[in-house]
């Protein structure tokens, strides 16, 4: 995932994933091997190779955040989608984005919207959706584009729905 969204990216983190806590070491996220589903953070605190950033969404309050895990709560059990993971990749290959250049267009944005299956979901999807299902958060930044055409680099990277991810010292 990084490999195909390392043009998005801006800051020196790579980000391959996209996922939504949900209490102190749970979370709910879309993944390859299960759909969407409740996992425990230790997972990723436990591998070595890991690394994990959180972002804290600007203005978050017990309300929001309970209403964020919420959205994610309802759709437990849907599969993953696949044919969108396609929809992201070959676009950004070297040929993709040599064709993209040819013919001008956002091939990825057209490629997404076909592959995109409803009930189906990627990571970064199904947590694009669960912020942009609150008001306050509701077309603001990348969430202006169709959440399945959002990479979890692009997520991340978002200044307008999290607050600052470095320390200023």
């Amino acid at each position: 995932i990084a490999y195909f969204t390392r043009w998005a990216r801006m800051s020196q983190i790579r980000v391959s994933h996209a996922l939504i806590v949900t209490d102190e070491n749970e979370c709910i996220e879309a993944h390859m091997n299960g759909g969407v589903q409740r996992t425990m953070l230790s997972k990723y605190f436990d591998d070595e190779r890991c690394q994990v950033f959180f972002r804290k969404p600007i203005g978050l309050v017990p309300g929001i955040a309970d209403s964020i895990v919420e959205s994610a709560q309802t759709q437990l059990g849907c599969s993953y989608d696949i044919g969108l993971i396609a929809g992201h990749a070959l676009p950004n290959t070297f040929i993709g984005r040599v064709i993209e250049k040819r013919f001008g267009g956002n091939i990825e944005s057209l490629l997404c919207k076909f592959l995109n299956h409803d009930n189906q979901w990627i990571c970064s999807e199904l947590a694009s959706f669960c912020l942009d299902e609150q008001p306050v958060y509701h077309h603001s930044g990348i969430l202006k584009a169709n959440v399945e055409t959002i990479s979890p680099q692009e997520l991340f990277e978002d200044p307008f729905i999290f607050e600052s991810w470095k320390n200023n010292f």
